[in-house]
């Protein structure tokens, strides 16, 4: 007789469970009705069983009721759990990426970011707990500690390990992270409603760990807040300063760019963090390490190429390894960083020896056509704090001959450019790449000593045109007085009706009032032409009589004026206008009856001559409350209805 298939199934298909654990024994047949009933149910034709559902101990990948060959069947051994494998391969960025804070790259130094983040996280609690009140530093301050801000900005070119920064700082003061990158959609309706409940809320890491309570030890990370742009994010850097200022926990936010427009705003919330990209040495060290990690042979000049190449960003330089390695060439060709090189950097890649060294000519010209505008300006405003490194810069006196030749090279790229604005020439663009800025890098080769500044032509140009302007206004204003030019006005005359204007206010203070009233009514000179006079007058190394007059003096002066203003020779007041225009357009719209005649008021208007107390420039003394009771009021007559055909009309 044929065996029953449950005693088969139950010793011989069903393994034993994958826990470990001594004590846990599957039951027997009699006492697991619900086990076999299960089982019989699944159970097919040919004898193998299919579970409806899986069974706890298994994953849904593996059914604890597989029919099994007669080899796999005899054997004894239980199906050991699965192990995860690591991965073969994995990118060098992620292999080699800084465990702690010595590990990262030019960060070392009691004066390194690192230390000074340490240090405004650790005292962060205790600064803004409400205990002591903390004066905002300088923006020039050299050695500020961060205390006032609730905020850090860390701010530098990619690869250079900002966001390793911040992640392995908090690590090490065991500090919870939540991070918002650019990613995560940062409108400012989101930022409102998820952040602003974290910024207050405490931390459930340590309960979750099985402690007894949370804690406030949490760190908010804002990563790539530059690129928070567009209708996704809009109004989010505005919310993100609100945010921060009525933050109960330390923000960290970090940047590309710290020159965007809107990260100038966010600058004055948070402590100023720059990094700065490490040495060439530097990177050449840690990289030869992992070189000789992974067996990469590499020459060195190869190595100084693939860093200046990537313009010393570590993340590329391991990426371009990583390819030298799988590929066994260390031939590759290694093509240059796309970059968006602003003025200041343009500037030092024109005057420094290091990074002209392995640039062709037309790198050099290329330089010159980042911004062909702006360029000139910048090298005429540095090219004299360059210290050349030429032979022939040893005495001062073959300084001078140096600069010489640089300032005759910029003087010919000033009147190429002056050509090229005038005649539209645009072609002889790289006629002034040359002058304006190959030839006097060429000639001071060398290095940038000191900051580089901003043109100071700008703010001067800027400074003429508003002069010009306010010369121009006093001209017109005193035309019928004075036949000068606007020369003349700044040279001669500006000075004449300033003192004219403001002595008699200094030596005889509100009595001098009148007369210089009578001075601006004169020259018909407005309350704003006083202070574009003072400031045509007013020369370096004197003093600002304006200054010296009582504010008392001032204000008796202002009221004054403003009781009796000074009209300019050109004023009109439209009112009188347009009461003309509307009764020009009225006439003539009388009312007709249904016969068609007109019912007009019956005597036609005399057409005078217009009021002339309705010019601007007449001055009418306005009447007095007593005067304007004074006068009679005039008894209005009835009006006779109907033509004198009514009753009561005489005949």
């Amino acid at each position: 007789p044929k065996r029953p298939l449950l005693d088969v199934q139950v010793k011989k298909v069903v393994p034993k469970s994958p826990i470990k654990d001594n004590n846990l024994k599957l039951r027997s047949k009699d006492d697991s009705p619900n086990v076999a009933s299960s089982i019989k149910n699944g159970s097919d034709k040919n004898g193998s069983a299919t579970p409806s559902k899986p069974s706890k101990f298994y994953s849904s990948s593996t059914s604890p009721c597989t029919p099994s060959s007669s080899k796999a069947s005899s054997s004894t051994s239980s199906p050991s759990a699965p192990k995860l494998l690591e991965p073969k391969f994995q990118l060098w960025v992620d292999k080699y990426k800084p465990g702690t804070l010595k590990q990262i790259i030019g960060q070392q130094g009691d004066k390194s970011n690192v230390n000074k983040l340490i240090k405004w996280l650790k005292a962060w609690h205790s600064n803004h707990a409400g205990n002591k009140k903390i004066p905002k530093p300088s923006p020039w301050a050299k050695d500020d500690s961060g205390a006032f801000f609730k905020a850090a900005l860390l701010s530098g070119p990619p690869g250079v390990g900002k966001t390793t920064t911040a992640h392995l700082v908090c690590k090490e003061l065991n500090l919870d992270t939540v991070e918002f990158n650019a990613s995560d959609t940062r409108s400012k309706r989101l930022l409102h409603e998820e952040i602003t409940e974290l910024l207050s809320s405490k931390s459930l890491t340590p309960y979750m760990q099985g402690g007894s309570a949370t804690s406030r030890n949490h760190v908010l990370i804002m990563d790539e807040v530059d690129g928070m742009a567009g209708n996704e994010d809009r109004g989010g850097i505005q919310e993100l300063i609100s945010l921060i200022k009525g933050s109960k926990i330390p923000v960290i936010c970090m940047c590309n760019d710290r020159n965007h427009p809107k990260i100038r705003s966010l600058v004055n919330y948070c402590f100023d963090l720059r990094f700065f990209k490490p040495r060439a040495d530097q990177i050449k060290g840690a990289m030869m390490s992992i070189c000789f990690k992974e067996g990469l042979k590499i020459k060195p000049d190869v190595l100084n190429n693939i860093i200046a190449s990537t313009n010393q960003d570590i993340r590329l330089v391991l990426n371009h390894l990583s390819m030298l390695a799988a590929k066994r060439d260390s031939e590759m060709v290694v093509t240059n960083k796309e970059l968006k090189l602003g003025a200041w950097e343009v500037l030092r890649k024109v005057f420094t020896e290091n990074e002209r060294k392995g640039m062709s000519l037309y790198d050099k010209l290329d330089l010159f056509f980042y911004d062909y505008s702006i360029a000139p300006l910048f090298v005429h405003e540095n090219y004299l704090n360059v210290v050349p490194h030429a032979a022939e810069a040893k005495s001062k006196k073959d300084k001078m001959k140096l600069f010489a030749v640089a300032a005759a090279s910029l003087c010919n790229g000033d009147l190429v450019d002056r050509a090229i604005r005038s005649h539209n020439a645009w072609s002889l663009l790289p006629t002034q790449a040359v002058f304006s800025s190959l030839i006097p890098g060429e000639t001071l080769e060398g290095h940038v000593g000191g900051m580089v500044n901003f043109p100071e032509w700008l703010g001067k140009n800027s400074k003429k045109n508003k002069m010009d302007r306010l010369a121009q206004e006093i001209q017109s204003h005193t035309r019928l007085k004075a036949s000068a030019s606007n020369e003349a006005v700044r040279l001669d005359y500006a000075r004449a009706l300033r003192d004219s204007i403001l002595q008699p206010l200094i030596r005889n203070g509100s009595e001098g009032v009148e007369a210089s009233l009578a001075v601006m009514k004169e020259y018909s000179l407005l309350r704003e032409d006083i202070e574009s006079l003072n400031e045509l007058a007013l020369w370096n190394g004197f003093t600002d009589p304006m200054s010296t007059i009582d504010s008392k003096v001032k204000a008796a002066f202002t009221r004054a004026y403003n009781k009796n203003p000074v009209m300019t020779p050109f004023s009109i007041s439209s009112a009188g206008v347009k009461k003309a225009r509307s009764t020009q357009d009225t006439a003539g719209l009388d009312e007709l009856n249904e016969d068609g005649e007109e019912v007009g008021g019956g005597e036609e208007e005399e057409e005078g001559e217009p009021d002339p107390m309705a010019d601007g420039m007449i001055m009418a003394k306005k009447k007095t409350k007593a005067e304007s009771t004074k006068e009679p009021k005039k008894k209005k007559e009835p009006k006779a209805r109907g033509g004198g055909r009514g009753r009561g009309s005489k005949k």
